[in-house]
């Protein structure tokens, strides 16, 4: 029976020791992962009063969200699962999205409900720690009449959630009884609420209302759709005594099936209690335990160090390989004005940080989201907006390059490439002066969907996908005379439109007011057409990025816009400028948009979440201490000034290589390179004037081809450890130590809660039970 968990009601410094040690020049991996991570939980000091101070726990198809509803007395579990989709516009699919002539109204996230804890006594405080380590929720809740203890986690390997429950609230010496009661999710989209005088809302006509019933001890909730087939949660209390319970809740999908959905459900709770909790809760831990230990990543600042490994478990949260795509939200639902998943920017930045950390096998999910709707996409997005679906199938490209798989590069994404070229052909017009032009097309979100000749966002993508397409083919000897013709337009493609702030947005349109996107200068990152080694590029791009913040005072800029400069900065090189952007942006100076105690990301006065923004900063924060472009693997090539030591460990490299490195006094110590496909590679090390191999085994060639930067050629599984000082023996990483004011910054603090509710006005749901 879980116990009263004293450990909540004060915090105390953790002090570990943490070391990748040495034995003759190989690592042994000796770093105290719950001491370490322990010290980034996020710790609730006051009650979570909304969604918007929420803990969260979730496996990236199912999660929870935990807040107190004050006014009716209770603690809300809101539920929610990934693919609970209306499917209007494909009856027989899971969802309409894809399908021609579908919209948001179509096939909107819905809501599934909450479990709603009522304690006998008046709710009073709280004080709740976010395990990170155990990917569980721990909390006490004190009321006048005692306290209840909780435990929440969401079993990866479970579509469902697990709630226990202890109590002490008694009166009159007499223990009292706690109640659970279920509140189902209003069927509808959203949007109603977001657009309640928008046409499709004046017409939209709701779903039926769910069936709720009991069988042999489990409680149902099925949810009937208009389109046809039904979603559904099943939930049983497992009471041990009359103040102890285990509460399990299952949400099931099987839509277009008709029928099936309760039935899953129902084998999911039984299924969970015939495996008895322990086995549940062990094979849940090994998971996240492996998880994440597949990179290390470590940093003086403390707050920014929190913050990484606070996506880090986001990310798995929200994403699995055999889930849907990620959308805006995840598994947390939230009436949102956009409850779905948004191409000009918003599915790009969300899968950046999965490269670089390592976890490409939860972003598998990307790949079929592309596999799977690229005829409609290419049929659909090849208007004025064709550059956002373009730019996707960048970070598709990207995924392949991380795992080094050229195979999969050449037959998966090449035809796709083809494709969307040919859509570009479409837009070309030659000048008088025989140069291409691209004819009028959208730079996201720049005076809305306004269309302008030449956007750089346009020229930038077209000429990394004819780069990649002749680099691709090239290596496989094919297409040859294709590659002439791609170089012959690249030859002859306009150069991008500048004026004498830089970057402009098109031919005809400066940058001439403050903007939140950064689609001007995507030239530089993360397309990298525009080369950060080149004097003459890196000089454009400052000015472009020094203008686009500054112009009317950043009035328009949101979280996005910092980390998305920070990145530009990181590209260039400078580590002081891209870490004064992140350090704006943890801090929550971020104009009108909102960095939340939870990590959860806003827009719309609080209202909707996007969560590709803290993603971003994770991959913003990994590129000041490993970046792969230009065929290059740099080591610290943004580390700020103020850091004198920093070290991570199996970080991903494009090309297919694990990467490690340490850093003390503000020295590169050493360097180890792991092949996992077997290409050769070039390492920058900036402060490295050679290289010396002092691992052990075979001795690899290294060779310095100009200044910091070494050429090695490794097989598939070998590695190697560098060094610029080849008698150094201490290949070591220690995780850095914080102070006890500087750990678990994360969660709502003493006085710091949200003084207003930020939702939409919504009508009380009410159904027949």
């Amino acid at each position: 029976m879980m116990k009263n968990n004293s450990f909540l009601k004060s915090i105390f410094f953790i002090i570990f020791i943490g070391v990748v040690v040495t034995v003759n020049g190989q690592e042994s991996n000796k770093i105290d992962w719950p001491n370490f991570m322990a010290q980034h939980d996020l710790i609730w000091e006051e009650i979570p009063l909304q969604w918007n101070e929420g803990a969260f726990t979730g496996n990236g198809q199912v999660g929870m969200m935990i807040y107190a509803t004050m006014e009716d007395n209770r603690i809300d579990f809101h539920m929610g699962r990934q693919d609970v989709t209306d499917h209007r516009g494909a009856p027989d699919k899971k969802t309409s999205m894809g399908v021609k002539g579908t919209g948001l109204y179509d096939f909107s996230r819905l809501d599934v409900g909450r479990m709603a804890l009522y304690p006998v006594g008046k709710i009073q405080s709280a004080s709740i720690r976010q395990d990170l380590w155990n990917a569980e929720v721990r909390g006490t809740i004190y009321t006048d009449l005692g306290e209840i203890t909780f435990r929440a986690f969401t079993p990866y390997d479970r579509m469902m959630n697990v709630i226990e429950i202890h109590s002490t609230e008694k009166k009159q010496n007499k223990k009292l009884s706690y109640r659970w009661e279920w509140m189902a999710g209003n069927p509808i989209t959203p949007r109603v609420y977001a657009k309640p005088d928008h046409p499709h809302t004046l017409n939209y006509k709701p779903n039926p209302n769910p069936i709720v019933k009991s069988e042999k001890g489990i409680s149902i909730c099925t949810q009937p759709l208009l389109a046809g087939g039904d979603y559904a949660t099943a939930w049983t209390e497992n009471k041990t005594s009359e103040n102890n319970s285990t509460l399990y809740v299952s949400i099931a999908n099987e839509v277009p099936k008709a029928d099936v959905s309760e039935k899953v459900a129902i084998k999911t709770i039984n299924d969970a209690k015939a495996a008895t909790l322990k086995n549940i809760e062990s094979a849940h831990r090994n998971w996240w335990h492996n998880y994440y230990q597949k990179s290390f990543i470590t940093m003086p600042d403390a707050k920014m160090e929190s913050f990484y490994w606070i996506q880090i478990y986001k990310m798995a949260t929200c994403s699995r390989a055999d889930g849907p795509a990620l959308d805006l939200m995840g598994p947390f639902y939230k009436n949102t004005g956009w409850p779905s998943l948004w191409w000009n920017l918003n599915v790009q930045l969300t899968y950046w940080p999965f490269n670089t950390s390592n976890h490409l096998d939860i972003a598998e999910n990307f790949i079929n989201l592309i596999d799977d709707h690229f005829d409609y996409m290419i049929e659909n997005k090849s208007g004025s907006n064709l550059g956002d679906f373009a730019w996707a199938t960048h970070n598709y490209w990207l995924y392949f390059k991380y795992k080094g798989d050229d195979e999969a590069i050449q037959n998966k994404w090449v035809p796709k490439a083809k494709e969307i070229l040919e859509r570009y052909k479409q837009k070309m017009v030659r000048n008088s002066e025989g140069k291409i032009e691209l004819s009028p097309m959208g730079s996201p979100e720049y005076m809305g969907f306004k269309s302008f000749p030449n956007t750089n966002y346009n020229l930038a993508i077209l000429r990394w996908l004819l780069n990649a397409l002749i680099e691709s083919n090239t290596r496989f000897n094919t297409a040859a005379t294709e590659i002439d013709q791609w170089k012959e337009t690249l030859k002859d493609l306009i150069d991008y439109p500048v004026d004498e702030n830089g970057l402009m947005i098109g031919s005809n349109q400066p940058v001439d007011i403050s903007h939140r996107h950064y689609s001007h200068l995507l030239a530089l990152y993360p397309l990298f057409q525009l080369n950060p080694d080149s004097e003459k590029d890196r000089e454009l791009v400052d000015k472009s990025v020094v203008h686009w913040h500054k112009i009317e005072n950043g009035k328009g800029l949101v979280g996005y816009s910092y980390t998305g400069a920070a990145s530009l900065y990181a590209a260039l090189g400078r580590g002081n400028d891209a870490n004064g952007l992140l350090q704006s942006f943890l801090d929550g100076k971020i104009g009108t948009a909102l960095l939340l105690a939870n990590t959860f990301y806003m827009e719309g006065d609080g209202k909707n979440p996007v969560i590709e923004t803290p993603l971003s900063a994770a991959a913003s924060v990994m590129e000041l201490q490993l970046q792969s472009w230009g065929d290059k693997i740099r080591v610290f090539p943004a580390i700020p000034d103020s850091w004198d030591r920093a070290s991570f460990k199996n970080l991903r490299a494009s090309g297919g290589f694990l990467v490690s490195a340490n850093r003390q006094e503000k020295q590169t110590q050493w360097v180890s390179v792991t092949s996992l496909v077997g290409k050769p590679c070039v390492i920058k090390v900036p402060d490295w004037e050679e290289a010396y191999q002092i691992s052990e085994g075979t001795k690899i060639k290294i060779e310095k081809i100009s200044e910091n930067e070494f050429a090695i050629d490794l097989k598939k599984g070998e590695t190697i450890v560098l060094a610029s000082n080849q008698r150094l023996k201490d290949i070591s990483i220690i995780p850095i130590m914080h102070s006890k004011s500087e750990i678990n910054q994360y969660g709502v603090k003493k006085g710091k809660s949200l003084k207003y509710r930020m939702e939409y006005t919504v009508p009380e749901f009410k159904y027949k039970k």
